[in-house]
């Protein structure tokens, strides 16, 4: 079972956040696969990515893994670009 990690309600959390993989204290504070339902209904998972990928771009999701790379899959990036290993929130495009 995954642990928890406490979020203040009030605060919730940002999902345009990107972690770097140098951030050794935010970038495994949340474990890969986490998913919350956004103001605007959608899914986000908590995922890393496997290659570069530029901001509002269609991406594959891969699970276990939950790695993510450019592609025509069911996600789209909303952090900005990323690098291969950051970690960040990816929306889903269906609500």
């Amino acid at each position: 079972m995954v642990a928890s990690i406490p979020v203040t309600p009030s605060l919730g959390i940002d999902t345009s956040a990107v972690y770097k993989s140098t951030d050794s204290y935010n970038y495994s504070r949340i474990p890969l696969g986490t998913t919350i339902r956004a103001q605007n209904g959608r899914m986000y998972v908590f995922v890393q990515a496997s290659a570069g990928i530029a901001d509002a771009t269609a991406s594959v999701l891969t699970e276990p893994a939950m790695t993510v790379a450019g592609g025509a899959g069911a996600y789209t990036t909303r952090s900005g670009a990323v690098s291969t290993g950051d970690r960040f929130w990816i929306e889903s495009n269906a609500i």
